[in-house]
């Protein structure tokens, strides 16, 4: 097994395989940055804290690949634009059975990166002792292994499921048999549906909505970008229930969110705070955008027709209050700090407004 290894793992890999090897055979302290100084630009250095899991070292091929530098940053609460939910799942996985196990973990993903190229990495994830990882990746030319079926095979293999080596640089074990890992993923996606999603419209719960909210909020805070709030609320919904009932009430509910899906943009992030209140999150939107979009919701939710499976057809309207925030460009007008609580405060004041007007309106947070 560990020739079979050494044919289908990248030479880079196999180097940093044998320096790991040979300061844990001489229970040498594992100073990861002088220990594997040679690979610094295809390494990260991992530190699990009470906060989650740090980067303390992140190397400068993975800052051109990904266009940030992420050194010092928690990995756990890095937006989504940054590290997508399924390959925060992969890497929370790949993490916490390395340090479990104290073994290495060898896999391979492909991806797309800068200019929507699609490549495939290879990655070790090596313990180095008190709650530390390192971790070493490097782009692999195809899934080919100079004609050998058996390193062919392990390497598609590595790209499903990651492996378990031995002190000898063999393999040990899967981390997961292929079955476990395809029911193991689809708990995963079941708990996280039940933890972070409404019932009834399927939207962002108001935990997950704020979640979701602050790691964008935090982006733009940042890059120095633009961040805007929408606060919802549906005119009169109330009569709806008292009219109709309330299962035409959630069915109102659902062709609501329906309307809403349509005028926003795919990365806007939508949540239902309670009742028939909602709250929309809008990266990189400033003011005037921020309006366009509130407009757009609104006429699509005036024009909609709700038809029950029982009771006569009806329609609704929606107010709305928007709430924007431009960082490194103003303060904020009121003091304090700018977070999601403050703005989603502002976006209910413009929305109160908007109810007291009439209804049916978008209008703007004062200042």
């Amino acid at each position: 097994m560990r020739d079979l290894v050494r044919k289908a793992m990248d030479a880079r890999l196999l180097d940093l395989l044998g320096l790991w090897r040979a300061a844990r055979d001489k229970d040498a302290v594992m100073d990861a940055a002088t220990l594997f100084a040679d690979h610094a630009d295809h390494l990260l250095v991992i530190q699990a804290e009470a906060a989650g899991n740090r980067y303390t070292h992140y190397g400068s091929a993975f800052a051109r690949h990904f266009g940030a530098d992420l050194t010092g940053c928690v990995i756990d609460v890095l937006p989504t634009d940054v590290l997508p939910p399924e390959r925060r799942g992969m890497l929370e996985f790949e993490y916490t059975f390395a340090r479990g196990a104290d073994r290495p973990i060898w896999r391979s993903y492909t991806a797309q990166f800068d200019g929507d190229v699609t490549e495939t990495w290879q990655r070790l994830v090596l313990p180095v002792g008190e709650n530390r990882l390192a971790v070493g990746a490097y782009p692999v030319e195809g899934m080919g292994a100079n004609g050998d079926d058996g390193a062919t095979l392990l390497r598609l293999v590595i790209d499903r499921v990651p492996v378990v080596l031995d002190d000898d640089g063999g393999i040990a074990d899967l981390a997961l048999s292929l079955r476990a890992f395809c029911d193991t993923r689809l708990q995963m996606a079941e708990l996280e549906v039940l933890a972070t999603r409404d019932a009834l419209t399927g939207v962002a719960n108001p935990r997950h909505f704020h979640h979701l909210a602050g790691l964008e909020l935090e982006h733009a805070r940042r890059m120095g970008r633009s961040f805007s709030l929408l606060a919802l609320d549906i005119d009169h919904f109330k009569r709806i229930n008292d009219t109709w009932g309330h299962a035409a009430g959630d069915e109102a509910l659902r062709a609501f969110v329906g309307s809403c899906v349509q005028a926003l943009r795919e990365y806007d992030i939508l949540g239902r705070i309670g009742g028939e209140e909602f709250a929309v999150a809008l990266p990189n939107t400033g003011l005037d955008g921020a309006k366009v979009i509130a407009e757009r919701l609104r006429r699509l939710v005036e024009e909609m027709v709700v038809r029950p499976a029982r009771g006569e057809i009806f329609d609704m309207t929606v107010s709305v209050g928007v709430a924007s925030h431009s960082f490194g460009h103003s303060p904020n007008p009121e003091g304090g700090v700018m977070d999601v609580p403050e703005l989603l405060r502002r976006a209910d004041k413009a929305l109160y407004r908007a109810k007291d007007s009439g209804r049916n309106r978008v209008m703007t947070a004062e200042g």
